[in-house]
């Protein structure tokens, strides 16, 4: 009925539920985790009584979610305000705390540009007083800054956070807090941008280990040249496999082994690992189902099915049978060195994997391995080898578009040698 997380950013729990057809998330005031559970369980019995008649709710109550939470003995009855918001940083701020169906990567992303937004622009500007000149100004300044690759900006960052400006005014102008439309789009043709953004470069592509080796040996990069190089890298299958018996050997914990498993045979994000449920694998139809939240915008998740691998399979039903408790596929045990025991076992966050994953792997070889999406990428790279249609390891990694289609169809180098061997010789004719 209820359920609780810890807020990254201010470091309070919130707890969020359903009353009468409205869904509400209210900060709990408290860093610790258990007054957390003891306001969860409080909220639950509360909405229990009133769903049953037990208990009603006074008519004249301005928040009924703060009335949940109190245990329904809030004496004061909150006025609820609506300040007439102009000023582009409360703006922002009241934008943000209204994105509830975003994924947790997409509200980061937008956290990061908003912030840049507030730096360059003026935290106490007025929104509506932002003109195509003032934007134009912030595009021109942003593209001379440097960036941490010791670079420009670049225009496709930029891009990014302009929309997200169109967001935001887009978001207040559905509240009155602007009236006209949002200057740095063409008022006739919405797709269009009035602003001038430089063109994006074309990226990086996804290279092997020997080829980032090489670049490296060539000298002259940056240390964080060569951080952001190892970012691209993907893994043939015999390193893959190579990873995996490290880990097994290797990781301190017993949930880390299939939690890394699952990203090698089956290309998924480390959100939809961590959200992944026992019963998404149906082992007796061969087959997983991932909970995603990027595909479709006008749905807040939604899942998409794999075939199960045998040896995933082989790996997921051993973890099962040691499995520690609760409904999640990955779960830490409850008490672990260094951190505040658990009080059960919920959903491992995002932050927590990506740690456990680094700390599996940062003795050797493998410590270069930036993170999941590493797996992420050689799962297609070898799909792609292997002659799967890109329709299928599209469908399988929960691509929509072209451009990510097309992500994974550049080959092995090897391989690309062994096609070019078919090339005819063109020898002289015999007259010459």
């Amino acid at each position: 009925m209820a359920s609780i997380w810890a807020d990254e950013r201010s470091g309070n729990w919130l707890v969020q539920f359903c009353y009468g057809g409205k869904r509400y998330c209210r900060s709990c005031e408290t860093q610790k985790e258990s007054d957390a559970w003891r306001i969860k369980a409080a909220v639950e019995e509360i909405i229990g009584f009133l769903n049953t008649g037990r208990l009603k709710m006074p008519e004249d109550i301005a928040d009924p979610a703060l009335w949940i939470i109190s245990g329904g003995k809030l004496e004061e009855k909150p006025k609820i305000e609506t300040p007439r918001l102009s000023l582009l940083a409360e703006i922002c701020d009241s934008y943000r705390q209204d994105q509830l169906d975003k994924a947790e990567t997409t509200l980061n992303g937008e956290i990061n540009h908003i912030n840049h937004l507030k730096r360059k622009l003026g935290e106490r500007t007025v929104l509506n007083s932002l003109s195509l000149e003032i934007m134009q100004g912030y595009v021109n300044d942003r593209k001379n800054e440097d960036n941490r690759m010791d670079g420009k900006v670049s225009g496709a960052t930029i891009k990014k956070e302009l929309t997200t400006f169109m967001q935001v005014w887009e978001w207040a102008k559905q509240r009155g807090y602007v009236k006209h439309p949002c200057p740095i789009k063409h008022s006739g043709n919405s797709r269009k941008w009035a602003v001038k953004i430089p063109k994006p470069e074309e990226s990086e592509k996804f290279m092997t280990w020997v080829e980032i080796e090489r670049r490296i040996a060539r000298g002259g990069l940056a240390k964080k040249q060569i951080t952001e190089l190892w970012k691209f890298l993907f893994l043939d299958e015999n390193q893959l496999g190579e990873l995996l018996e490290f880990v097994k050997e290797n990781a301190v914990y017993p949930f880390i082994y299939p939690m890394v498993a699952v990203a090698a045979y089956t290309g998924a994000r480390r959100s939809e690992i961590c959200r992944s449920l026992i019963d998404d694998f149906k082992f007796q139809d061969d087959i997983i189902t991932l909970r995603e939240r990027k595909r479709r915008k006008d749905r807040a998740a939604t899942t998409r099915d794999i075939p199960l691998h045998p040896r995933l399979k082989q790996i997921m039903q051993e973890w099962f049978k040691a499995h520690p408790g609760g409904q999640y596929t990955i779960v830490a045990p409850l008490n672990m060195p260094g951190r505040k025991a658990r009080l059960s076992f919920g959903m491992l966050r995002r932050d927590e994997a990506h740690h456990h994953f680094k700390k599996a792997l940062e003795d050797g070889r493998w410590a270069v391995v930036r993170g999941f999406h590493v797996l992420r990428h050689s799962f297609g790279a070898i799909c792609t080898r292997a002659g799967v249609p890109m329709n299928v390891i599209a469908k399988w990694m929960g691509h929509t578009t072209e451009e990510m289609m097309r992500l994974y169809q550049h080959l092995f180098p090897q391989d690309e040698q062994k096609w070019m061997g078919r090339y005819p010789l063109l020898l002289p004719s015999a007259r010459e």
